[in-house]
């Protein structure tokens, strides 16, 4: 098997965050929003380039919240004893915590929840229509097998086509989003994730996990991809990731037809 490493980040244009202060009720201290046109200029700065990517459609934009407020959410990331991770440690993967959804991210500081709701956004999907031309994109509000992942020392995950259902609501799973939180993250370390062809015969891409950095990739039951290598990472790091996955609803030849509201007739 060979590898090439393609480099497929781009920088991103002005952010597309606008901060408030929240003052009023338990909600205090500053927070951020998604700006909506903001991130359609990003969308379609980089649509192109998706469709293009190989093997598959994809893009990694760099720069995307900005190093302050990026390096303020990598402060604070749960480490591995921060909070009541889920461990994975089998052939596939291996040093691999989640699962935070479980208790509804209670543990999870405010800012990185706030994060997780802004993923769920109009905003935040209307930029992935105009990016990837999916329309009528559904988000997980559960975050199943997504939020928040730490990979520790010595951890991997082996190349794998991703989940193609949510079968509690019957979707079709159509896009993933991750976003990198490791600031001052070496190459030496390991951790790149990798993109290879439909046979398994090459890897195509290499997207480090570098701070700030966002990936959008379509799903396909041959879209493989994954961390193989085991962590270099010193002890007390690790590979933090948000993971986000997207879905639409299929057509169904039993579903009504569509129409406006049904008005009831004017009592006289």
């Amino acid at each position: 098997m060979t590898y090439v490493a393609v480099s497929t980040a781009m920088t991103a244009p002005p952010l597309p965050v606008s901060a408030a202060t929240l003052d009023e009720g338990p909600l205090r201290g500053p927070s951020f929003f998604l700006d909506r046109t903001a991130l359609r200029a990003l969308a379609l700065a980089h649509r192109g380039s998706y469709a293009a990517a190989r093997p598959y459609p994809h893009v990694a934009i760099d720069g995307f919240l900005g190093t302050p407020l990026a390096s303020a959410l990598a402060g604070v990331f749960p480490g591995a004893n921060d909070a009541s991770w889920k461990r994975r440690d089998h052939v596939e993967q291996a040093a691999r915590l989640g699962q935070l959804q479980r208790k509804a991210f209670e543990e999870v500081p405010g800012a990185l929840r706030h994060l997780l709701s802004e993923f769920s956004s109009m905003s935040f999907i209307d930029f992935l229509e105009s990016l990837t031309g999916v329309q009528g994109l559904i988000t997980d509000p559960h975050f199943r097998g997504a939020g928040l992942h730490l990979t520790l020392r010595g951890g991997h995950l082996a190349l794998h086509a991703d989940f193609n259902r949510d079968r509690f609501r019957a979707l079709t799973r159509r896009l993933t989003v991750l976003y990198y939180l490791n600031p001052d993250w070496e190459a030496a370390w390991g951790g790149d994730l990798e993109l290879w062809n439909a046979d398994l015969s090459r890897c195509e891409t290499r997207i480090a996990p570098l701070l700030d950095r966002l990936v959008v990739m379509a799903h396909g039951d041959d879209y493989w991809h994954g961390h193989p290598t085991p962590l270099e990472c010193p002890e007390g790091r690790g590979r933090a990731a948000i993971a986000a996955y997207f879905y639409t609803a299929e057509t169904s030849p039993d579903a009504p037809e569509p129409h406006s509201a049904i008005w009831a007739p004017t009592r006289t």
